[in-house]
């Protein structure tokens, strides 16, 4: 009997292999990669948004306010290793994750 694959497990599986080929470059280039930047909220001067960025083996996600007389400042950060991250995101919000995934599809080509 065949295995069905349904759209969410393709999409889980395509976002793995992207983001592990995402992290075999960072690694190499000494350079981290963004994988999304989510705006949480807005001033008329300043700005608090979410940034995630893989580095090598693992996936960091940032709160940062900044603009404005604001000095950068760093309210939050989680650290998840390259095989957790795809679940933690997909089950924080759909249209992130779907974001991220078409970001790694733009810089890493087949």
């Amino acid at each position: 009997m065949k295995k069905q694959v349904t759209l969410d497990e393709w999409l889980m599986t395509r976002y793995k292999d992207l983001l592990h080929r995402a992290s075999v470059s960072a690694a190499k280039t000494d350079k981290p990669f963004i994988l999304y930047r989510h705006s949480i909220e807005e001033s008329e001067h300043a700005m608090e948004e979410e940034v995630a960025t893989v580095t090598g083996r693992y996936v960091v996600v940032q709160v940062i306010t900044h603009g404005g007389f604001i000095p950068p400042n760093f309210n939050q950060q989680f650290v998840f290793p390259i095989n957790e991250f795809p679940e933690w995101l997909i089950k924080r919000s759909k249209e992130i994750f779907l974001r991220s995934l078409d970001n790694l599809e733009q810089e890493i080509k087949d």
